[in-house]
């Protein structure tokens, strides 16, 4: 999957959440951006986070 793809589908997800979601899902991606380059635990708790829980994503999406 291109760059381009993933974030075609991240959009697509996101316009389905509430804004109180996304909120806290910006507020988590801008923590990423200034963790990333000292910390990359966070990241890989994140992916973590994402792949364990995607189905609850998927339900608060609806």
């Amino acid at each position: 999957m291109t760059a381009v793809e993933i974030k075609k589908e991240i959009n697509k997800a996101l316009d389905q959440v509430t804004e109180k979601l996304l909120v806290d899902i910006l507020d988590l991606i801008k923590e990423v951006q200034l963790e990333r380059t000292s910390n990359s635990t966070l990241t890989s708790n994140f992916k973590k986070i994402l792949s364990e829980d995607s189905e609850v994503l998927h339900k608060l999406a609806q």
